[in-house]
């Protein structure tokens, strides 16, 4: 209904899509430059209504921040800060923060996208591979308190053995 009212919107959003395959196809191939080019073309292109805005600015700030641009990282945590459906934007913060070095906010991107989408396979696969500790068990003790590792092991019980 919206396209056959606004049918510039329909155009702008289908070439913000291609502008956005372009960036991933250049993405696929590690050409950071162009990939960050197509995917801030699809970002221009999108109209203020496109439920993929964030996704294609957080596509931007990565590859940004790859090619050696550090001020992709804004970039991406505005994208992550503005998203309320779209779990690749958070996978997408993740990754940035890890290459930068920030595990703590990676750990919270992964939290704040998989609250989004807990069976996302990209974001359970970067949680595995960096390693997410739970909370401490006390919170306002540090988690590496003695208290704290000794009431974790005890309260720790694996999967497998779970009923």
């Amino acid at each position: 209904m919206r396209a056959a009212v606004y049918p510039a919107s329909h155009s702008r959003r289908r070439e913000a899509q291609d502008e956005y395959q372009l960036g991933l196809a250049f993405y696929r191939k590690k050409q950071w430059k162009m990939a960050a080019l197509h995917f801030g073309q699809a970002d221009q292109k999108a109209g203020h209504d496109d439920v993929y805005m964030h996704l294609y600015m957080s596509c931007q700030g990565l590859c940004q921040l790859l090619s050696g641009d550090s001020s992709g990282l804004n970039l991406c945590r505005y994208a992550a800060s503005m998203e309320t459906l779209q779990p690749a934007v958070f996978l997408n913060l993740a990754i940035a923060e890890l290459k930068l070095r920030h595990r703590k906010r990676a750990c919270s991107a992964l939290r704040l996208g998989l609250g989004l989408d807990p069976e996302h396979a990209g974001l359970l696969k970067l949680r595995a591979r960096i390693g997410v500790r739970r909370s401490p068990c006390l919170m306002f003790l540090s988690g590496n308190n003695l208290l704290n590792k000794w009431l974790g092991r005890v309260s720790y019980q694996p999967l497998s053995t779970a009923h």
